[in-house]
């Protein structure tokens, strides 16, 4: 079925009329940068900050009481911000760039499990500058972010949080929590003010965009690199081809389980981001149909991964079970095809040059 549907989907991306040459309305680019930070990102930002202090209070509550449903209210103030993080996840230009932000929040993919490695070895060694914020924030990004706490509230021995007196582990987590809240308070602050005033006033004299051209295809490119993030590294490089060579311990967020959820959540914010832009204002008119062609695509890619995560629940599952493997096989397809539309065609219609990586830094 899904091989029959991606047939379509790339029928549709061959048939699809040429770029037009007309050159962009500024007033309407300038609207969906507008649009953009006003319905999506800085209400993403602000909800990852309020999430990141929910998980530290949490946290902080468990350590002053132990207890199976202590533990359980911090292991869910954790899932909260961890889905909340994945909605601002594609956003790695800017603010994020600053001190490492991004890595310290998401230090991901890891290869060879070398921030694993630190995390796990930092408990063992009860290494004490990782127990207070201040000095924490000097160590490895790798033990500072959301996989890091992700080990420490769901990963081997977290059990004894819910039963121990307060120890080495429980001051960890409580350090990790105040780090990442910090963090999320500061980007968010960044993306309701001073930055988000940067990007809209876009034009000659800007120092980072000369025009609301370049700063929408930052924002386009933020999208285009998720998609490819989530095809490429979070769905293929995780459950290989076919099954016969899964890795679901490399997805992120493996010991909690919430990977997938994480995964579904990246599509939906691309998704809500290209809603925001409405972009169908800004396309000519000879390209109607190009912003709901991409809307479409990921929508497929969404509802894939929401069926896997039905069926399989987690990455692990999904891996176990051809039918959620298959759709989330297809999922990628989809989500692959809308990237390359958000790569050459979407910027062609609106008469700009594609080629921003956020991932190369601005």
């Amino acid at each position: 079925m899904w091989r029959t549907l991606a047939a379509a989907l790339l029928a549709g991306l061959i048939a699809s009329p040429a770029a037009a040459d007309a050159p962009p309305d500024p007033a309407a680019l300038a609207a969906a940068v507008d649009g953009a930070i006003e319905h999506m990102i800085a209400p993403a930002y602000r909800s990852f900050a309020e999430a990141a202090t929910t998980a530290r209070t949490r946290i902080g509550a468990l350590c002053a009481a132990p207890s199976a449903d202590a533990s359980a209210m911090a292991r869910d103030g954790f899932a909260g911000a961890v889905i909340a993080f994945a909605a601002i996840e594609p956003f790695r230009f800017g603010p994020a760039r600053r001190d490492n932000r991004f890595e310290r929040l998401f230090f991901w993919p890891d290869r060879r499990s070398r921030g694993f490695r630190q995390v796990v070895d930092v408990i063992r060694t009860e290494d004490e500058s990782a127990a207070a914020p201040a000095t924490l924030e000097a160590k490895s990004v790798a033990v500072q972010g959301l996989p890091a706490l992700d080990y420490v509230l769901a990963g081997r021995g977290s059990e004894t949080l819910a039963t121990a007196p307060v120890g080495f582990r429980c001051a960890y987590a409580k350090a990790l929590g105040a780090r990442i809240e910090t963090v999320a308070q500061a980007l968010s602050a960044e993306w309701s003010g001073p930055f988000a005033g940067v990007v809209r006033a876009a034009g000659p004299d800007n120092p980072i965009y000369r025009s609301h051209a370049e700063a929408l295809q930052a924002l386009l490119s933020a999208a285009r690199e998720m998609l490819t993030v989530v095809a490429d590294l979070k769905i293929r490089g995780v459950l290989g081809e076919g099954g016969e060579r899964a890795r679901p311990e490399a997805a992120p967020f493996a010991q909690s389980g919430l990977g997938l959820a994480e995964t579904r959540a990246n599509v939906e914010a691309v998704q809500a981001l290209i809603e925001a832009m409405d972009l169908a204002k800004a396309l000519p008119e000879d390209e109607p149909s190009l912003a709901s062609e991409i809307s479409f695509q990921i929508e497929q890619g969404a509802s894939a991964l929401r069926d896997a995560e039905r069926i399989g629940g987690d990455w692990q599952g999904v891996a176990d079970s051809a039918e959620a493997r298959d759709r989330a096989a297809y999922a990628a397809l989809a989500l692959g095809y809308a990237a390359d539309i958000l790569r050459d065609r979407l910027p062609a219609a609106l008469g700009m040059i594609a080629g921003f990586n956020s991932l190369d830094g601005d």
